[in-house]
């Protein structure tokens, strides 16, 4: 069962145990929700009630939506921001670093990368949830792309045979390349990897002009890399998560 404004996130129920929602402020956010008498908010309240977890973007602009989601228990646990640019000719690829495209055979490889890689995503970020469960979501998030189930891309970065760092990608509309994860073993970082994997997707995946990426503002190396690469912040926006009921996540084996 879901709504327009508030949609259900099957696979993130599958990781969580319980059922898990967006809450997605957008065009109808306004007469579906914000408007307490709406049958959208009847159905909010409805999920509410059960073993759930919520999860909501807003523009920091909108104060309005965001006193709304605060009066309705939301909890701020983190502001991401938006880079973007146009999509250059490539740099050189530094020595004894391979780059490529993923194969099946790299799926292990690179989920136990995505588990112990990420320290500030929104679900790192949020106390409710153990680092046992975060790290979880994140392998089994850069598993997914070999599902089938996320990403239209993944390159890869080999140093000795073994992978060293990932870049997994969603195809936008109107000519943009997204990056929706990214990451580079703790042993190899300030070696150009994530370099020069970015560089390797804009120059073989097709006919985009403009490279986008979404990180936190708590995550400052990642701002600081961005900003080097000649990224732009092109918008930001803060990210609720709601917890029913209000407890410590139970651990995920």
């Amino acid at each position: 069962m879901q709504h327009k404004s508030l949609v259900a996130d099957r696979w993130l129920t599958g990781i969580l145990g319980r059922d898990a929602y967006c809450l997605i402020v957008g065009d109808s956010f306004a007469t579906d929700i914000y408007n307490r008498t709406a049958a959208g908010y009847a159905f909010l309240q409805e999920v509410k009630r059960g073993p759930v977890f919520l999860y909501s973007r807003v523009s920091p602009a909108l104060t309005n939506y965001v006193a709304f989601l605060e009066e309705e228990k939301f909890r701020l646990v983190d502001t991401t921001v938006t880079f973007e640019k146009a999509i250059t000719m490539p740099g050189r690829q530094e020595a004894g670093i391979h780059i490529r495209f993923a194969v099946t055979e790299d799926a292990d490889q690179t989920a136990a990368l995505a588990k112990r890689a990420f320290m500030f995503s929104r679900f790192h970020l949020d106390p409710a949830f153990p680092q046992e469960t975060a790290d979880k979501i994140k392998g089994e998030w850069a598993r997914n792309f070999f599902s089938g189930g996320r990403g239209n891309a993944m390159v890869i970065a080999e140093v000795d045979h073994r992978v060293a760092g990932f870049l997994q990608l969603l195809f936008g509309p109107e000519g943009t390349l997204i990056i929706d994860l990214i990451a580079v073993d703790e042993r190899h970082r300030r070696k150009g990897i994530a370099t020069g994997m970015i560089a390797y997707a804009e120059s073989h995946c097709g006919h985009f002009e403009t490279i986008r990426v979404g990180t936190q503002v708590a995550n400052i190396p990642s701002l600081r890399f961005y900003e080097r690469a000649g990224f732009l912040v092109s918008a930001s926006n803060y990210v609720f998560h709601y917890h029913h009921p209000i407890q410590k996540e139970a651990e995920v084996g």
